[in-house]
């Protein structure tokens, strides 16, 4: 099977239909392709995706045209090479040249692709990036493949240290972190049993419910997948009911459930014992929390198609706990998906709206005495503080409450998680408790 030639043709279906990433790859990944070429397509496919910025800049530099005078393959033929070239180490430079070469269709575009590549492998060392002294947001941009408009985002929140850090975490392969199913298994003896599988993995420091791998692992290959005792889980997001701390015999709401990996949390919390109504807008997505429930053994989460702008009235004032992990612009999770990064700053303006209303929305479900979550996988403050300040000023029977995750306190009742300091993804997490 050729790789190479199997990744263009996933970028350009990609590129000319728009399709997902993740998407793209999985209609392929039954192509007759061993374990060992799957990795190999999955690593070329998304490294390319991931690193498009800084490819198309290179291609650009180094052929010294515009990339619009550029045919869309041959563009798709120069990022795969160049990708090989600059950031996949285990191949050798001059391979990854002439295999790559070997797909041009004919001879002009041949003599051009090598040309480029060639000169990108001349020039590995020293690449004619953008001067860092002159404009440093231009040059984290190009650097670090992530839009200028994110970039300049990151500077103003964490200056132009934190930002670099931030943007080098992302590009960064996240470990595996699982959410242990407690109504199955201890988190220790789960550790102690992947352990005598010889997979290595250690408690998370701030939820008490996951573990960190060490390595490359596919989740339906670890011990005990079939028998539901674990899930993945970033840490960030267990933290979410967590910090909700649902008791047995509550009714709690997910409004944004999809794929339910914060329901099936909230159950294990209640020990099963309980309630957990897991909404979603998107009605083909229900069949995700439902099977994921069933190999958990969890019976107390139903799955059901919900609007959460409108709600579910009959529930309105009855339940202990809400879940409003809202739609968001996902900075916080680059990492995980190769094509986030590259949203525009105009397609995210409507989030930040839109979270305010499912905000109020789902404050309706509570009783006096309850608990509200409120969380983004987004560091941005238009989605997050904006949003949950104007809801405070409008609701004054509801307050921020105090809490703390591990040994982290926050007497503000607000968490924020970055990728480069927390090891986790980008999150923000409130706490609201309604009052009498």
């Amino acid at each position: 099977m050729n790789i190479r030639k199997l990744a263009l043709k996933l970028l350009s279906e990609h590129e000319e239909k728009g399709t997902f990433a993740n998407l793209a790859l999985q209609n392929h990944l039954t192509d007759g392709l061993s374990p060992e070429e799957r990795a190999s397509l999955a690593a070329l496919f998304y490294t390319t995706v991931e690193r498009k910025l800084t490819l198309d800049y290179m291609i650009g530099a180094l052929a010294k045209r515009g990339l619009d005078t550029i045919d869309a393959r041959t563009k798709n033929l120069l990022r795969i090479g160049l990708c090989q070239v600059l950031y996949m180490n285990n191949i050798p430079p001059f391979a990854a040249v002439n295999e790559t070469v070997k797909l041009a269709r004919h001879d002009g575009e041949r003599r051009f692709v090598n040309f480029v590549l060639r000169e990108s492998v001349r020039r590995r060392d020293n690449l004619p990036y953008p001067d860092r002294e002159k404009n440093v947001a231009r040059y984290l941009s190009v650097y670090h493949s992530c839009p200028l408009w994110i970039v300049r985002e990151l500077i103003s929140l964490l200056g132009n240290d934190g930002a670099e850090a931030y943007l080098s975490s992302i590009n960064e392969e996240p470990p595996l972190t699982l959410s242990v199913n407690l109504t199955k298994i201890t988190r220790e003896d789960y550790i102690a049993l992947l352990e005598k599988e010889g997979v290595k993995a250690l408690p998370c420091p701030l939820s008490d419910m996951g573990i960190r791998l060490e390595g490359k692992h596919r989740p339906t290959a670890l011990v005990g997948f079939s028998d539901g005792l674990f899930f993945v889980q970033d840490e960030a997001s267990q933290l979410v009911s967590q910090i909700l701390a649902p008791k047995a015999g509550d009714t709690i709401v997910d409004v944004c459930a999809c794929p339910g990996g914060k329901s099936f949390s909230g159950a294990i919390r209640m020990g099963d014992h309980g309630t957990v109504y897991s909404f979603d807008l998107h009605e083909s997505k229900l069949s995700l929390i439902e099977s994921g429930a069933m190999r958990l053994g969890l019976s107390s989460v139903h799955a059901e198609c919900c609007d959460a702008t409108i709600g579910k009235t009959d529930l309105f004032a009855s339940c202990d706990g809400v879940i409003c992990d809202v739609p968001c612009s996902g900075l916080g999770v680059l990492s995980k998906k190769a094509d986030l990064r590259y949203k525009s700053e105009e397609s995210v303006s409507d989030l930040a709206p839109l979270g305010l209303e499912i905000l109020k929305k789902s404050a309706s479900y509570l009783k006096v005495g309850g608990t509200l979550i409120f969380s983004t996988c987004t560091i941005r403050k238009e989605e997050n503080e904006d949003v949950l300040f104007a809801f405070l000023e409008a609701n004054a029977d509801f307050s921020l409450a105090p809490f703390s995750v591990g040994e982290r306190q926050c007497p503000d009742g607000i968490l924020r998680l970055y990728p480069h300091t927390d090891h986790t993804d980008g999150f923000f997490i409130a706490k609201l408790q309604k009052n009498t």
